[in-house]
Formats: C-alpha cells, sequence, structure tokens
C-alpha cells in the first residue's frame, strides 16, 4: 500500500523512468550549483556535442544537464536580500510537522552524506529553476534564492532542502488537477497553493536511494529534447547576465541588404547570441552586408516571419526580445510538453496535432511526420480553444451552421446595411420549431445585435460557403472543428489568428483524402460526393486523435529551435525570477 501511494503522490506526471547514475562522480568537490561563473559566452553551448553522444538507452539517465547547470552564475534578485536567512537556524520552516516526522523516520540525512546527495541537490535546484521560469509559485523561487545564497557543503540546511523538496511534490500533485485546456495555458499556476497531502506509510519509506528518483518523476524523462531545452534555458540566463544593460534595437526607417544604419551592429550582436553558428567578420560595421542578412533571414524563419533579409517592426520584436523572457517561454513550453503526455492516446496510430500560436497543424502516423499544413485559428477575442477529441467522420459539402456569436457580431450589422446579405451568401433561416423563415419577412432594421436572436442560421453548401468542401468533425463542448475555407487568401499571412475559433486548413483536400483512404474510400468516391454538390457524412472506420496545442516554442525533427507570439497572452504575468 505505501508503494502504492508513493507511486500516486510521487510519480506527477506518469513518465518512465530510468535507473539513475553518478552524474558527476561522488569524487567531485560538492559547490552550490549556481555559482560556477561562466568565464565565457561559448561556455554554456559546449554541451551541444556532449548531447550528441549521449547514451539514450532505458538503462542509462542522461547526466548533462546537472553539468549544465554547474556554469551558470544566478544572481540574488534586488530587494530579496534582506528576506534571505544568513544562518541555517534562521530559516523559517514551512512544513514543520512534516520535517518532524521525516527527522523521526529519518535521523540520517536525506541531502548530505553519501555520494549521490550532490546529484540529489542539483536535481532538486533544477526542477526549482524550470518551475520558477514557467510560473510557478513565489515560493519556489524564493526556495531557489535562499538555496543559492548559501554554503551547499554545510548540511545544517538540511531543512531547507526538505521544505523544497515537499514544495515541488506539492506543486506537482495540484498540476495533476490540471485539466487539458489548463495545462496548455499554464495561465494560472502562479497562484498555486503548496499544500501537500502525504501520509504516514510514504514518509516512512522515504529514503536516501529513492531522493533522486522521486525528484527524476517530478522531472520527466532526461532525454535528448529536455536536455536541448536545459541547454537552451540556461544559455539565455547567460546571455542575460553577460549583458551590461538591456538596451532596445530602436525603431526606424527599413534596414536591407547595403543599407547603413546605426543599428546594424546591434542586430549583428543579437544574431551572434541567438545562434553561434552566426560568426561576423566585424561586429561593429554599419552595413548591412550579405553575411547578416543570410543570419538574419535564418532568424526569421525560426520565428515564423517573413523571411526577407528586412528589418521592420515584426523582425525587431524578436531581437529587442528580452534573454530571461526566452528562458520563461522554454521553461512553460517544457512543462506544456511535460502534461501533454498524460492527456496523449497510443502513439501507435494516426493523429493531427494543431498548433494554434505557430498557424500548423501535423499530421502523424506512428510518431512519424506525414504533412504538415498552413492553418487559420481564432483571432484573441474569439480564441481557438485548447482540447483534445477524436474526428469521427469527414463532411464533404457541409452546411455552416452559423454560430449565435457570429450572427450577432458579424451578420446582423451587415443585413441592416444591406438585407439582401441574406440570399447573397447563400444563408437560410428557421425558427426554433424548425420552419424556414423567408428572409424578406424580416424587417432587419429592428433587430438587435444583442440578446437573444429569434432565429437560426445556416450556410448553404456550395460556393462561397464559409467551411469550404470539408468540415472534419470531432465531439467538443465548443462547436468547433477543422474545415474547409472559402478565404484562401489568408493563408498567405504570416499571422494568421482571424477565424472565430475554429481551425481552417489550407491542405484540407488532402487531409480529407488521407483521412477518407484510411477509412477505405478512395478518391473518385470523394469526387464524386463534392460533383453532387450534397451535404454527406462520411464516418471513419477508425477515429484519429486530434490534439489543438500550445507550443510557443519547439525543436523540430532536426534540432532547430522555433519560437512564435503568445497569441492569446497566456504568459501575461511574468514568473516570479527576474525579468
Amino acid at each position: 500500500m505505501s508503494r502504492l501511494l508513493l507511486g500516486i503522490f510521487v510519480s506527477c506526471f506518469s513518465l518512465h523512468l530510468h535507473a539513475a547514475v553518478s552524474l558527476l562522480g561522488p569524487n567531485e568537490q560538492a559547490s552550490n550549483v549556481f555559482k560556477q561563473a561562466n568565464q565565457t559566452h561559448l561556455d554554456t553551448d559546449i554541451s551541444q556535442s556532449a548531447i550528441k553522444g549521449l547514451d539514450t538507452s532505458p538503462n542509462r539517465e542522461l547526466g548533462v544537464g546537472e553539468r549544465l547547470l554547474s556554469r551558470l552564475s544566478w544572481p540574488v534578485q534586488a530587494g530579496r536580500e534582506s528576506a534571505l536567512a544568513l544562518k541555517a537556524e534562521d530559516y523559517q520552516v514551512r512544513y514543520p510537522d512534516l520535517q518532524q516526522s521525516i527527522q523521526y523516520f529519518h535521523p540520517d540525512s536525506l541531502w548530505y552524506g553519501y555520494p549521490q546527495a550532490r546529484n540529489t541537490r542539483d536535481q532538486l535546484q533544477w526542477m526549482l529553476l524550470e518551475f520558477s521560469l514557467a510560473g510557478g509559485p513565489k515560493q519556489l523561487s524564493d526556495w531557489l534564492a535562499q538555496i543559492n545564497a548559501i554554503n551547499n557543503d554545510n548540511p545544517q540546511w538540511e531543512a531547507l532542502y526538505t521544505d523544497a523538496f515537499l514544495g515541488l511534490m506539492a506543486f506537482c500533485q495540484q498540476l495533476m488537477r490540471l485539466d487539458y485546456a489548463q495545462s496548455m495555458a499554464l495561465n494560472s499556476i502562479t497562484a498555486t497553493p503548496l499544500v501537500i497531502l502525504i501520509d504516514e506509510p510514504w514518509l516512512a519509506h522515504l529514503s536516501r536511494a529513492d531522493l533522486y528518483q522521486q525528484l527524476s518523476s517530478m522531472r520527466g524523462e532526461l532525454n535528448i529534447e529536455r536536455l536541448r531545452y536545459r541547454q537552451q534555458i540556461l544559455h539565455w540566463l547567460n546571455v542575460q547576465q553577460q549583458r551590461k544593460q538591456q538596451v532596445n534595437i530602436a525603431s526606424g526607417p527599413l534596414i536591407s541588404l547595403n543599407s547603413r544604419d546605426w543599428r546594424v551592429p546591434l542586430i549583428r550582436q543579437r544574431l551572434a547570441e541567438f545562434d553561434i553558428a552566426n560568426q561576423f567578420a566585424d561586429l561593429q560595421l554599419d552595413i548591412m552586408d550579405a553575411d547578416t542578412v543570410i543570419a538574419l533571414k535564418r532568424f526569421q524563419t525560426q520565428h515564423g516571419l517573413k523571411a526577407d533579409g528586412i528589418v521592420g517592426s515584426d523582425t525587431l520584436y524578436w531581437l529587442n526580445f528580452k534573454p530571461v523572457n526566452r528562458s520563461k517561454m522554454l521553461a512553460r513550453n517544457l512543462l506544456r510538453k511535460q502534461l501533454l503526455e498524460r492527456f496523449m492516446l497510443s502513439s501507435n496510430q494516426q493523429r493531427i496535432m494543431v498548433n494554434v500560436p505557430a498557424y500548423q497543424m501535423t499530421y502523424l502516423d506512428k510518431d512519424s511526420e506525414v504533412f504538415q499544413s498552413k492553418v487559420v485559428v481564432g483571432r484573441a477575442s474569439r480564441a481557438t480553444p485548447l482540447l483534445v477529441s477524436e474526428i469521427s467522420s469527414v463532411v464533404i459539402n457541409p452546411y455552416w451552421n452559423v454560430p449565435r456569436t457570429i450572427v450577432r457580431k458579424d451578420i446582423i450589422p451587415k443585413l441592416r446595411r444591406d438585407p439582401a446579405y441574406v440570399d447573397q451568401q447563400r444563408f437560410e433561416l428557421f425558427d426554433y420549431q424548425g420552419q424556414a423563415v423567408p428572409s424578406e419577412q424580416i424587417d432587419w432594421t429592428r433587430v438587435k445585435d444583442t440578446g437573444s436572436f429569434p432565429y437560426r442560421m445556416r450556410q448553404r453548401p456550395g460556393p462561397g460557403n464559409a467551411l469550404g468542401a470539408y468540415k472534419f468533425h470531432f465531439d467538443n463542448q465548443f462547436a468547433v472543428y477543422l474545415h474547409d475555407t472559402s478565404s484562401p487568401e489568408l493563408f498567405s499571412e504570416q499571422q494568421r489568428a482571424f477565424s472565430s475559433g475554429c481551425v481552417r486548413v489550407e491542405a484540407a483536400d488532402y487531409l480529407a483524402e488521407t483521412l477518407l483512404k484510411q477509412a477505405g474510400y478512395s478518391e473518385q468516391y470523394k469526387q464524386r460526393l463534392i460533383a453532387k454538390g450534397e451535404p454527406k457524412w462520411v464516418p471513419l472506420k477508425q477515429k484519429v486523435p486530434v490534439y489543438l496545442v500550445y507550443f510557443t516554442s519547439w525543436f523540430d525533427g532536426s534540432g532547430g529551435l522555433h519560437y512564435r507570439k503568445d497569441i492569446y497572452n497566456f504568459a501575461s504575468v511574468d514568473s516570479f525570477l527576474a525579468s
């Protein structure tokens, strides 16, 4: 029973655990991992070669992450010095009753005095750093600041580490309560109460041998992707520290090839910070040369911008993005990926991932990418809901049942100006008894765009139908779905938040072909149905999971890192680490 409770309360993310190994070696000198200062900008990038050669077999744990942490010197935030305890006896214990019980069951230290202790303390600091950057409760960053300020060798700080460990467990327990949408948005975790639920049998079985494993279970699998995230988190924290001050590149005229502008050296510096592969012969040259344009195009591609090599307002936004905020973005998305695993169905089947802020849909078959498509998603005022469901049917030549919000906000104002708009757009009206209502019987000048609308409105299939030729139906409470569109010109835009919540798919025809093919229907069958012009629901023999996710940073298959704007402003409140 105690082992079962241990699994419930500690294995916060239900991920596979690897066997623990010594990461830094039992004979290495123990020291505070945040106090090993960086000598050069390249320090945090040394890990790339190490990462490439890592053993990723299930029987080994990847240890580079802890070594990376030792390369960071994290400063105490201004204003927090007075809140830090200078002596262990001055530290105010957060969980005194639990601490007393732990001391009763475990009189020997859990954090000092054995070969793996250093690694265990390092892992705890990592978790505090990642969760704090991701926007976790202030108490996590307070513990991190306190640990960073102490002599890591001093076993008198046992209570501090135990407190922080219990707090991390409490945070993970609360994360497990998040539903899918909350796990993607992560816009409320700052206020997470650190109330922990554990029982006496669990305390009795807590041991040195289990401690590192328990921290690892909170963290999730330490695979290549997580190491890449960690390396980049540290890189940007390091860049933040190395900058003497945060100087924004000023707005001004567009800068293109051969432009002479005093801002070019600073642009070149930011490009070099972003990618060490960007090496320039003369950083201070004030002319936009070809090498800088090439590097800028790569930078634009990785931020979802038009890769034209021209510095405009959108490019300046990302060039001026604070390094510490990149670390926060990375930590938040790393946590999203970890939480997503709880909701994933079997990977041994086809599935569709729609990354909302990237305006991108990916069709996967057993984790292999089949194809990608641009998508249009909901504008901020009518955001696309974050959900997981299963596509059960492809609707060919669909009716569009117009949502009431769109009727009130978009269509009624147009009808007041031109009542013929109903017929021009091939809308049909019905009362709530299902009887058709001719539009000419309605005085649209007297219909209000607030309150209840006494009719249902739908658009007939065919040319101009807002859903285009296909609707991909999946059950959900928001009445949203993937569909084709009658406005394909919007796919040429870089920022594509235009819809009222549904997801418009550029490759809708290919998506329909792929889904129908796996259900046993031929392309000729699909074309015959389209030619008839009549609505046809075609059920799939096997439902295809669809995930509407929210990743503002991610690594592609080749290890390239991409960033996108937080279009729904979920991270508007910064984490408690300095910005």
